[in-house]
């Protein structure tokens, strides 16, 4: 999350503070419900499933707690970021 986070801020991404976020959470997000029926096809008849799928299993509800965490100070600065743009970008008439 924090390389996406630092990919997506630096100067000339060209993401507005919205894109970061969507970026941040969607592109590390790794599910369940993906993740098991890809193991399963990928190890087909492989008797020892169960334990490839640990990491998978601690991933996934650390990652939901991590991105719960996150949410606040995200949403500070998603929003602090999107005043500075309007202020900028305000023209007088």
């Amino acid at each position: 999350m924090l390389l996406t986070f630092a990919f997506s801020t630096r100067s000339g991404s060209g993401f507005t503070p919205a894109d970061t976020v969507a970026i941040m959470f969607c592109s590390t997000h790794k599910s369940l419900t993906l993740g098991i029926p890809m193991l399963k096809i990928v190890f087909a008849g492989y008797e020892h499933l169960s334990l490839i799928s640990v990491p998978l299993l601690i991933y996934h509800p650390a990652q939901i707690l991590l991105g719960s965490l996150l949410v606040p100070s995200i949403r500070g600065w998603m929003t602090s970021r999107q005043k500075a743009v309007k202020l900028t970008t305000l023209q007088p008439i």
